[in-house]
């Protein structure tokens, strides 16, 4: 990630990945914890004895990193947290100091996860404690302990809940008895000094719809509105989500309006945010982009940390997603002569009862292929129109497809460059295509309303893609043409970049009759205006 004024925004090293993010705000200072991975790990287990690692910044333009992790699993094979220091929070205390709660993973434990406490000494954290060996202590009976399994219990949210006077914590586990896939819950835990705990007996959460959230936060915003955020790993609707309730206690409802309450989609992970800074009717939301390795053609756990977001709620209280206008003008900032605009700032494309498109006209000179994509959408009569990126000669590449339905509105979908056919017609034509996790249609976001001041902008540096449009977000990772001889198998994990998104090398030919972007129509009109694409000020 260059995209960011920092020389290590995206991941520690060139051998790490990021993950989970636990971000707080302290006297307008954000700190950005995050986990990280052991260098050189691919899979479970190694891969997930992570760390804790930070960043900070002052105004969420430019980050320093601490030059050490933070936490760092036990040495002893009896530590808790042997396996691992996974995901948690930080709070100030009732002393004004920093204290982080986070989950201990232990494999000789047959994987049980407890919650562990590490305090500072400071407001902002400038060195860190562990409590021993012992978990928190809860203080209530052992039944309350028993409705919930006794190896998913991880990702405590720690907050003062003004209402209630008292702290809260939420921990995302699973019931202990009900439909196997179907358990997922979150557990309440409340105290009055962040040493003794009390477990409530019934689950805070239990949507009866997935197995085991993750990431859980809790928050009001000032239109008085409750808002449950976590992560889902499974379908429906994996990815980060949200919740509605005008209580703490809920119920919490999903949104009706299209969003189905995820702000992205799969690819967009275990996203947490605090209240941005002189303004708390707004949340800065960090996540990060899984790495993919080619060499298995598996997802990985962790990756890239995603640019900073701003969400906020509209009038009807529904969340919407923007980037940080400060960060993108700051990153993008660059005098006209050396930003390479498109020639042509509207361009029209038309083609009735067929398929047409126009290739950009701008010459890609990024080496990292790092670059903004601007463009609105003027008037449009169609089935489908948008953006076919980095395709082939035979068009095969991934696509941003906005499909217009009838109130107005229009659905924005990102899909895969092949679906795959039946066994029938895969053996009969030999055309044997990838079944992927993902695909053919990786997100798809329904009802967005496209204001005709509003911009598409697709930001890209690298593999990664990350795409802001009408309050929604889409990020995912596609790989960068390069010759077969270049591409790297994620055979030790060595080397930032060995996952090579979702494709393999292509030969010499292949690379070239690449293009990144075109525009295209299906069966009608459609006018893209105001068209421009901006090189990073660093280039």
């Amino acid at each position: 990630m260059h995209l960011i004024q920092s020389e290590r925004y995206g991941r520690p090293s060139d051998a790490q990945a990021a993950a989970d993010a636990i971000p707080i705000l302290v006297d307008n200072t954000y700190h950005l914890f995050h986990l990280a991975t052991p260098p050189h790990t691919i899979h479970h287990p190694p891969r997930l004895r992570s760390s804790w690692f930070r960043l900070r910044s002052t105004d969420l333009k430019s980050w320093t990193r601490d030059q050490k992790p933070v936490l760092v699993p036990g040495e002893s094979s009896t530590d808790p947290d042997s396996d691992g220091v996974w995901t948690g929070s930080a709070i100030l205390d009732p002393q004004g100091n920093m204290q982080i709660f986070y989950t201990g993973y232990n494999l000789s434990e047959g994987g049980r996860q407890v919650i562990l406490r590490a305090p500072a000494g400071d407001r902002h954290g400038s060195s860190f404690t562990k409590t021993g060996k012992t978990p928190i202590r809860i203080v209530s009976p052992d039944s309350y302990r028993a409705a919930f399994e006794d190896i998913d219990f991880r990702d405590p949210y720690v907050f003062f809940n003004e209402e209630e006077s008292r702290y809260w914590m939420l921990v995302g586990t699973r019931l202990s008895s009900g439909p196997k896939w179907t358990r997922g819950c979150l557990a309440l835990l409340t105290s009055a000094d962040l040493q003794d705990w009390s477990l409530e007996p019934k689950p805070f959460y239990a949507p009866n719809d997935m197995y085991c959230p993750e990431c859980p936060e809790l928050f009001r915003l000032p239109n008085g509105k409750w808002y449950l955020v976590y992560s889902r790993f499974a379908a429906p609707d994996s990815g980060t989500v949200y919740r509605i309730a005008d209580s703490p206690y809920g119920p919490f409802r999903k949104p009706k309006d299209g969003s189905h309450g995820r702000l992205d989609g799969r690819r967009w992970y275990a996203a947490k945010s605090c209240p941005k800074a002189s303004d708390p009717s707004k949340r800065i939301y960090f996540g990060w982009a899984g790495d993919f390795n080619n060499e298995d053609k598996k997802w990985l756990w962790g990756g890239d940390m995603a640019l900073p977001r701003e969400v906020s709620a509209n009038e009807d209280g529904y969340l919407r997603i923007d980037p940080v206008e400060d960060a993108l003008t700051a990153t993008f900032s660059v005098p006209t002569e050396k930003r390479h605009c498109f020639s042509n700032p509207c361009i029209r494309i038309s083609s009735i009862g067929s398929t047409s498109t126009e290739l950009l006209d701008a010459p890609m000179k990024c080496e990292r292929f790092e670059y903004m994509l601007e463009f609105g959408i003027g008037p449009h009569e169609a089935q489908s129109f948008g953006l076919l990126f980095r395709s082939d000669a035979d068009m095969r590449g991934h696509r941003l497809s906005f499909t217009p339905s009838s109130n107005g509105t229009v659905d924005l979908t990102l899909l895969t460059d092949l679906p795959p056919l039946d066994d029938f017609w895969a053996d009969q034509y030999q055309l044997y295509v990838p079944r992927n996790v993902d695909g053919p249609e990786i997100v798809r976001h329904c009802d967005l309303s496209l204001k005709e001041e509003e911009k598409v902008r697709l930001i890209v540096s690298g593999e990664l893609i990350q795409l802001f449009c009408g309050g929604r977000s889409i990020t995912f990772r596609v790989s960068v043409p390069r010759p077969t001889r270049l591409t790297n198998g994620a055979t030790n994990g060595a080397v930032y970049g060995v996952t090579n998104g979702t494709h393999g090398g292509h030969d010499d030919h292949a690379v070239r009759s690449i293009k990144e972007l075109t525009f295209f129509v299906e069966d009608g009109e459609v006018e893209f205006r105001d068209v421009r694409l901006s090189r990073p000020s660093m280039q």
